[in-house]
């Protein structure tokens, strides 16, 4: 198999295709959600704690979250002594809540398993893959704030390790106001903020999200500069602002309702203004790319789409405006794509 797979371009191809069987990649993502679901990392003493220990701080037996650790031992996320204690290691650290690379409320969530656990079957039947419809997921987020909260969670999590170089791009020297249309409790306007002094903010998004972010931590530093609105971003925004930011927002949408949000940004965009989308760029050749494993989670969890650069620009004409830059987002596989209305 090592011989067979050699020369496979994608590195978590290659992977997958060695440890192909049920005792590694079908419990993986399972074992994780439940780690993180205990919150085993974040109960482990500074110095280590025992299976037993460990069973008694989150409410678990202890023989199976002894399996459960050493398990995730041996796939490099806890490390366990000559006393039989464990604690996470660098890498486990993205099961605890509070770390820089924090990915608990993620791997916790199981919606995308069930998701493509129905979409398996239809395949395996022969019928078409179930209708994912965006507007009926963001509508039963709103009924279920318990659900909502814990999707903005992750939404959180996500913009703190993706758009970590966002704030620092020189996109923003020209900028008076900056709207976060779709921006979630306020993650990546309030870091804009905090590295541009010169700018105002506008966050945006549904009213159960404004809800929580009037009183969630990231805005705490940059309040007297950010207004909440809340709304719904295919009928009006707020006017007043130059630039507009759309981060991950157009790929939960298919073409047509993706193109209704630009229309709604453009007409509330202040003259000369700009709209930065920021997304998965799909290559146009054949190399791998997250994006291509993203675009199927897109029409599986949402039926939306990532996009080429291409097809960007038809998308962008459909509505009137021109693509006039592509700035990488640093480190990350994101771009940040500028267009402007012709004058």
């Amino acid at each position: 198999m090592e011989k067979l797979v050699r020369g496979v371009p994608d590195p978590v191809v290659r992977e997958f295709l060695l440890m192909a069987d049920d005792s590694i990649v079908t419990v993986l993502p399972y074992a994780l959600a439940i780690a993180a679901r205990l919150g085993v990392a974040d109960a482990c003493a500074p110095d280590g704690s025992t299976p037993e220990e460990l069973a008694d701080t989150v409410g678990f037996a202890a023989e199976p979250l002894m399996s459960l650790l050493n398990a995730l031992t041996g796939a490099g996320f806890f490390a366990r002594d000559h006393r039989g204690r464990f604690t996470p290691t660098e890498l486990g650290a993205v099961l605890r809540a509070g770390s820089a690379v924090s990915m608990r409320a993620t791997l916790s969530n199981l919606d995308s398993y069930r998701a493509w656990l129905r979409a398996a079957d239809a395949a395996a039947d022969r019928r078409p893959l179930p209708a994912a419809d965006g507007e009926t997921f963001f509508v039963d987020q709103d009924a279920k704030p318990t659900t909502e909260a814990a999707f903005n969670t992750r939404m959180k999590e996500r913009a703190k390790r993706l758009y970590g170089g966002l704030a620092a791009l020189p996109v923003w020297d020209e900028a008076r106001t900056v709207m976060d249309i779709g921006g979630g409790t306020g993650t990546v306007i309030s870091a804009i903020l905090e590295a541009q002094p010169h700018v105002r903010g506008v966050l945006f998004d549904r009213r159960p999200v404004i809800e929580l972010a009037a009183h969630d931590t990231p805005l705490d530093p940059v309040r007297d500069r950010c207004a909440l609105v809340s709304g719904d971003f295919f009928d009006e925004l707020p006017q007043g602002a130059d630039v507009h930011v759309l981060g991950s927002v157009l790929h939960d949408w298919d073409d047509e309702k993706a193109a209704d949000i630009l229309r709604a940004s453009l007409r509330a965009l202040s003259p000369g203004g700009r709209i930065l989308v920021c997304e998965l760029l799909v290559p146009e050749a054949t190399e791998p790319h997250p994006a291509r494993w993203s675009d199927l989670g897109m029409l599986v969890l949402l039926g939306g789409r990532e996009r080429t650069l291409s097809e960007f620009d038809k998308l962008f004409a459909t509505v009137g405006l021109v693509r006039t830059g592509v700035t990488p987002v640093g480190e990350s596989s994101f771009s940040l794509i500028e267009a402007t209305a012709p004058r």
